[in-house]
């Protein structure tokens, strides 16, 4: 007899993803689970679930009652009573044993529905700072897993650390990778540097980049900057700029070193293919979550945490030092991650299957 699992993720790629990649990880090993998925109405949600060939069910809503203003808060507060109805509906259509929730807005209308349901529903969150659905169902007796040794503002005892589900990645020779994005000219030698800007995007971090490109000490680099671009571009004759790029594994396979910012499930990528990385949180995020999420990374990782203005000298300066501890052999080895890919899945798994 199969069984069904209800992923609930939506908002960015920071929350979705690794309710995929833990899907994925399910209907490997699990053939007698069914995964199903809700996500909300925004489309980029509904563009990376696509990107992995999958197709969630959708609530009527694209953003939480707990951000926004006037017309546009009440809007989103109505919106998430009709989004209860409809999660109730589904649950209780479906009868699944359990609900995941990852987060963001679209977790809490259903976990009210949960609750409303006596449904069994426990939340994996991928930050450092719990995010109010996270806080609000740890309140409710909610079983809370998370991503990272501490889940602020909750004592330890209330949440169990499993780390963040990410992809497994098959890494491809550097040339080989070269030639699947199609990156113009032949292959570069030299160190290759990596850049995330965020699921939002950052000017910041481009513009420090293309600045401190055309230095002498850089001309051997190549410089590699997913999602800022329309279409591929060559500037400067080592920078690249690409649009969004699905297969993240050919990114990964090129990056000696990388610039991220602070999302749970880029540190874990990085963490787990053990790239030395400068880790810039976003300043923006919600209660500061990325900053917590940079100080436990740097705590177990081979890292540069980046606080302040992104100036050109000591922004070339902390890259090169970064370059340096990619070199050494002696720190490379120091370099762990919590925890393997696998590993993740099968943890969060095994602490799920009492309700099955």
């Amino acid at each position: 007899m199969t069984r069904r699992l209800v992923l609930v993720a939506g908002g960015t790629g920071g929350h979705i993803l690794p309710a995929v990649s833990f899907g994925q990880w399910i209907e490997k090993n699990r053939p007698d689970v069914s995964v199903l998925y809700i996500c909300g109405s925004r489309s980029l949600e509904l563009e990376i679930y696509r990107s992995a060939c999958i197709e969630p069910h959708q609530l009527p809503i694209e953003g939480s009652p707990f951000s926004g203003h006037g017309l546009d808060k009440l809007k989103r507060t109505c919106g998430q009573v009709t989004a209860v109805k409809k999660s109730v509906d589904f649950i209780r259509e479906m009868k699944p044993e359990c609900v995941l929730l990852f987060g963001g807005y679209i977790s809490f209308p259903v976990l009210l529905a949960c609750k409303i349901l006596r449904m069994p529903v426990a939340v994996h969150e991928q930050n450092a700072y719990a995010g109010k659905v996270t806080r609000i169902a740890s309140k409710m007796g909610a079983e809370i897993f998370s991503g990272w040794r501490e889940c602020l503002p909750l004592p330890s005892s209330k949440f169990t650390r499993i780390g963040v589900p990410v992809r497994d990645f098959e890494l491809l020779p550097p040339t080989d990778a070269w030639n699947g994005l199609g990156l113009p000219g032949e292959f570069r030698e030299g160190p290759k540097l990596l850049v995330f800007s965020g699921s939002l995007g950052s000017r910041d971090i481009k513009d420090a980049v293309m600045e401190i490109s055309c230095g002498k000490e850089f001309r051997e680099w190549t410089f590699i900057l997913p999602a800022v671009a329309e279409k591929t571009e060559k500037v400067n004759d080592n920078v690249f700029l690409l649009p969004k790029v699905w297969k993240t594994e050919l990114l990964y396979s090129l990056a000696d070193i990388a610039v991220v910012r602070a999302g749970g499930s880029t540190l874990t990528e990085v963490s787990v293919l053990g790239i030395p990385s400068l880790v810039i949180p976003w300043e923006g995020a919600a209660d500061n979550h990325q900053y917590h999420n940079a100080v436990s990374f740097a705590s177990e990782n081979r890292s540069i945490l980046w606080e302040g203005n992104l100036a050109a000298e000591d922004f070339a300066k902390s890259l090169i030092r970064l370059y340096d501890i990619q070199l050494d052999e002696k720190n490379r080895k120091k370099g762990k991650q919590y925890n393997k890919t696998g590993r993740m899945c099968e943890d969060l798994w095994l602490a799920l299957s009492s309700y099955f």
